[in-house]
This record gives structure tokens, sequence and C-alpha cells, in this order.
């Protein structure tokens, strides 16, 4: 058994996150981001926990774990994610609710980024008076802390095509060609792109993701990108 098939049958994961990992590609996502246990990660919107549960089995005490959720969206995902990292106690994992205008992380300190289901909350608005950061704003950011030859990992809901990146977030999708425009502005290149990363054929594409037409059965795409 290589060292990928026994994180993901390590006993410290519970079997709620286990149930998730064939239909979203838990293993090929680890595989296409090369991550290694000596590699300082950061991951942005860990939403309930299910990824950061692998990081925080992967990453060892070589390296470092820092998990990136802004507070205002504890109204939609709890705060699970920050009790996992917490009850771990690893003192090289922590937590930050700060924005992703402001990425909790030095100047090209990260080996990897790592952002699952996420980059389209820069374009939804849950109130008027909040915003979860400028795009152009945020991808310089990532841009940043990662370290020369450092990678950017993002994977999201495919938006029908036709519409733009702001009718899109309001889907909670993101269009391919406009955050490969807005990334590769922030001086990262594209490479690797997969936009049959998860393929539901039953996702109408045109409806919201928590819509029930689409509810945990979206069509994904993937993106790596290297400083």
């Amino acid at each position: 058994m290589n060292w990928l098939a026994k994180l993901m049958m390590s006993e410290g994961r519970p079997k709620a996150d286990s149930a998730f990992d064939d239909r979203r590609r838990a293993a090929d996502t680890l595989s296409l981001a090369e991550l290694e246990p000596a590699h300082s990660v950061l991951e942005l919107e860990p939403g309930k926990g299910w990824f950061t549960g692998l990081l925080l089995e992967l990453i060892d005490s070589s390296g470092k774990l820092v998990v990136q959720q802004p507070s205002a969206l504890d109204a939609f995902f709890g705060k699970d994610a920050r009790r996992r990292v917490e009850r771990t106690g690893k003192p090289h994992a922590r937590y930050s609710s700060s924005s992703w205008e402001e990425l909790d992380a030095q100047d090209a300190s990260i080996d990897r980024v790592i952002w699952l289901q996420g980059p389209h909350e820069l374009w939804f608005m849950p109130q008027p008076e909040i915003s979860f950061g400028r795009p152009s704003k945020v991808f310089s950011e990532i841009e940043r802390v990662l370290r020369p030859n450092g990678k950017f990992l993002l994977i999201d809901n495919l938006a029908p095509s036709g519409i733009d990146q702001a009718s899109a977030g309001a889907l909670h999708r993101s269009v391919p060609d406009e955050l490969k425009a807005l990334i590769e502005a922030a001086g990262l290149s594209l490479s690797h792109e997969d936009r049959d990363w998860i393929i539901e054929p039953d996702d109408p594409l045109d409806v919201p993701t928590y819509d029930p037409k689409a509810h945990l059965k979206t069509r994904q795409f993937a993106q790596l990108y290297t400083k």
C-alpha cells in the first residue's frame, strides 16, 4: 500500500469524510497538487473541512498548514473547519479568519495554495455590505505568498456557456477563461487545466449549486497555476 492509500484510510479521518472521497476525487486532487508532507500549504475556504482533514493528516511537523476562511462565511459553513484544526493541537497547523485580501502568510513562504469550490465567492455578495474580496487583489495576494515554482490549485463549479463571471458568481459557479485571465494577470501561469474534472451529466449548469437539481452533483473544472 503506497503512502497516498494509507493517508486515505487513516483512522484519524471521520467516516463521513471518506464517503466524499470518490465523488470529489480526493486522491486525484492530492496528486494533481503534488502535495508533500513537508510543504507549507495555505487552504482557502475550507467549508466544513473535508479537505482540511486530509491536509491535517498529510502535512507533518516539517511543513506548515494555514486554513483561512473569512468570518463572514461562518454564517454558511459554521465553525467546523476551525474546530478540526484546533482539536488536533498541532503547532504547525493554524486557522485564520482574516480577509482573503490579506492572506495570512509572509511573502514567498507558501508551496501550495489550495482553493476548492471557492473562487466564485469573490463574485458573491450575500448582502450589499459584505464582500469576500476584490478578485484582482485576492489573486495578487496568492501570487505574493507563493514561493518561486509554488503552485495554486483551484477546483470550482462550472458555469454555463455564454455568461460572464459576475452572473456565474450568483450561481456559485465560475467561468474558466475569466479566472485564467485574472490569475495570469496577477503573475501566475496556467500549467494544467481539466474542464471535465468532475462530470455530472445531470447538472443543468444554469441553476445555483444549492438548488436541489444541482446540489452535490455539479460539474467541476480544475486549474493548476505555477509561479
